[in-house]
């Protein structure tokens, strides 16, 4: 039986290798981390300052709210991969799984402070 030719052997290595990668997606570089960072200390800041302006009631917590989602979505999305996973449809299920976690637990935090008329006042 023949030996495989070297470019064969490289064809099937490098099918593997890219199988394997593929998985995975696209990999961020350090400066999208960084820029993601910056997003979300710039969030931060927003949030900290925002608490400070003396509002009261819905001016109050639905800003605060939007942020906290936003962060929370980028943080599960960028810092845990889940945005690159590739194995999964589209790669943002579980971005979005947890975003929808997320919305489902602000609906019943809602819910409950709502009986106690302490929310919306």
């Amino acid at each position: 039986m023949a030996e495989p030719t070297a470019d064969v052997a490289a064809a099937a290595a490098h099918g593997a290798h890219s199988d394997s990668h593929d998985d995975h997606g696209h990999h961020p570089t350090e400066r999208h981390y960084w820029i993601v960072f910056a997003v979300l200390a710039v969030l931060t800041a927003i949030e900290v300052a925002w608490s400070y302006l003396g509002l009261e009631g819905v001016s109050l917590w639905l800003p605060l709210l939007v942020m906290m989602v936003v962060k929370f979505i980028l943080v599960a999305g960028e810092f845990m991969h889940l945005r690159f996973d590739r194995k999964i449809v589209n790669g943002r299920v579980f971005t979005w799984a947890f975003a929808a976690s997320l919305i489902l637990a602000v609906a019943v935090y809602f819910i409950v402070f709502a009986a106690f008329d302490t929310v919306f006042a």
